[in-house]
């Protein structure tokens, strides 16, 4: 930043000369001062944003789109994955009414006795 600060006064003086020469220099001294400082941020430039990080918590699911009413629960397990969250739904829907949620596929996969009723 300090930098950048000093060639900002740097392009300040020499564009208060008035002259051609010595204000294209002071632009290019800014423009390449501004370059230097912002280059660690520039996603193609960085390594850590070429390079994110892996989360062992991070799990990856398939589609919602690859299931079907009436699989069941094991069914699922195998296509999806192991579920972000489950949760009884038996207070709403009745006994044996449980829902699989997935959040990084934005569904919920609703059962009734351990058989795909709907998801949603």
């Amino acid at each position: 930043m300090i930098v950048l600060a000093a060639a900002g006064i740097v392009w300040l003086a020499l564009t208060l000369t008035r002259k051609r020469i010595p204000m294209l220099l002071g632009s290019a001294i800014l423009a390449g001062a501004w370059l230097l400082w912002t280059a660690p941020a520039t996603p193609a430039l960085s390594k850590a944003a070429a390079m994110p990080p892996q989360s062992k918590a991070a799990t990856h699911h398939g589609s919602c789109a690859s299931l079907s009413q009436g699989m069941s629960a094991a069914e699922v397990k195998s296509k999806m994955g192991d579920a972000d969250e489950t949760r009884s739904d038996e207070e709403t829907r009745g006994p044996g009414a449980t829902m699989m949620i997935y959040q990084d596929s934005r569904c919920a996969v609703h059962l009734l006795d351990d058989k795909i009723e709907f998801i949603e």
